[in-house]
């Protein structure tokens, strides 16, 4: 049995061509998104939508923007470089890469830790007193969490420039089982303090395991990268940490208007979309597979425009479905999902709108995410980043259209809109 064990994990954690990955790690990411819910319904259960989960999610939310940006950039500049380089160049890439991050994540966490009130006020200044104190005190207890998932992010594409592409989602589908018992054992002894801690001790513990397990991958260069090399990859990390960086201020953008909302609305949004990432889940092993695949095949152009046609029609055939009854269910779905214990009749209501709101544009997001990857292969990093930043501005206007007369769900709206525009518009430049 032990034996079976080992070949079985072997299989998991070796090679993989791009359609058996895909197959496996959607595989995985079905069967952990049983537990992932099992976490979201025992997170509204035990805190419900208080100031205190309020404050945990912007606090969660502003560390996530700096150490997101900074994985998504990594991701979208260096992976095509690592697939379009020698071996040895690729090595010393990564480990230069590796250096120069452990450097920023030490200054990041030295900053957020000294100054942490100052810190949430750059992203919640219209919170009340009460919640910007809470969120102060919860920033030592995330930052090795959140610190811990970059590097998870970073050994992932060392993992995917290898071909092990399911090693990521192997090892991330064990966060919720771990993370739940860990949550209970928390709880009675944190209480409120143990929804920031017990993440950052999963996600501790995954990134020091794969850590063992990418043994091969350089800590750091043995020698120097090419200047041209240099050039192009300071040039391409610089678009691409503009670009990266779009997508989670879009969050903050929604989140800065929703802490002027009465309590329990920062929880309401961040709740529907939990509940409406949980399709999207799907999605995320599979983008960075094609990254991969997209960057091998931007020497040919028919190739390229072929595999981003079948990428979007399959795309569109799972996810339009999906959105529509998520759309329509919504009031169901949150009742089902997370309408127990702490989680009372009060936030059901105000999670729902938000939910039916935001499940429209799944399959909006979905084309936007493939279009990116697909400009991001082209080298085209420039217009991603111009074009990410128009998107922001246009939210920012449209939430602060819609926040007073609508709430909540007005948010949500806002930004469901500005995808669409977004998605037209990559629409038209790839024609």
């Amino acid at each position: 049995m032990i034996e079976r064990i080992r070949i079985f994990f072997h299989f998991l954690l070796g090679k993989h061509s791009a359609r058996n990955a895909t197959v496996i790690t959607t595989s995985l990411t079905a069967a952990s998104k049983v537990f992932a819910y099992g976490r979201v319904w025992l997170v509204a259960y035990l805190f419900g939508a208080s100031a205190f989960v309020d404050s945990f999610y912007v606090a969660f939310g502003a560390i996530g923007f700096i150490t997101g940006t900074i994985q998504g950039t990594m991701e979208s500049a260096i992976l095509p470089k690592l697939v379009q380089n020698d071996k040895r160049t690729a090595e010393n890439l990564i480990g230069w890469i590796i250096k120069n991050v452990l450097i920023l994540c030490l200054t990041i966490s030295l900053l957020s830790v000294f100054f942490p009130h100052e810190f949430i006020k750059l992203f919640a200044r219209t919170f009340d007193e009460e919640r910007i104190n809470y969120a102060a005190n919860m920033v030592k207890w995330i930052i090795p969490g959140s610190m811990s998932l970059l590097f998870i992010g970073i050994f992932a594409m060392w993992a995917n420039y290898k071909e092990r592409f399911a090693i990521s989602n192997t090892v991330l589908a064990f966060s919720n089982v771990i993370s739940i018992p860990v949550l209970l054992l928390l709880f009675p002894i944190m209480h409120d303090y143990a929804l920031p801690a017990f993440q950052s001790v999963a996600y501790v513990f995954l990134a020091l395991f794969m850590w063992y397990l990418l043994r091969d991958m350089p800590l750091r260069p043995t020698s120097q990268i090419p200047q041209e090399l240099r050039s192009k990859t300071y040039y391409d990390l610089l678009f691409c940490l503009i670009s990266s960086g779009a997508g989670f201020i879009y969050t903050l953008v929604d989140r800065y208007f929703a802490s002027s909302l009465p309590v329990g609305n920062v929880s309401a949004i961040t709740y529907a979309q939990m509940i409406f990432s949980q399709p999207m889940g799907f999605m995320g092993a599979a983008m960075s597979i094609y990254l991969v695949r997209a960057s091998e095949a931007v020497r040919s152009k028919e190739e390229g425009e072929h595999q981003l046609f079948s990428v979007l029609y399959m795309a569109w055939s799972y996810f339009m479905p999906t959105a529509i009854l998520l759309c329509v269910l919504a009031g169901p779905v949150v009742k089902l999902l997370l309408g127990y214990g702490a989680f009372d009749a009060t936030a059901v209501a105000l999670t729902t709108p938000c939910l039916a709101v935001t499940a429209l544009g799944l399959p909006i997001l979905v084309w936007l995410t493939v279009m990116g990857r697909y400009v991001q292969a082209l080298g085209k990093l420039r217009l991603l980043a111009v074009w990410s930043y128009i998107g922001i501005t246009g939210n920012f206007f449209l939430d602060w259209l819609f926040v007073k007369p609508f709430g909540a769900p007005g948010l949500c709206a806002a930004t469901t809109l500005m995808w669409g525009v977004s998605t037209f518009f990559f629409m038209i430049m790839l024609a």
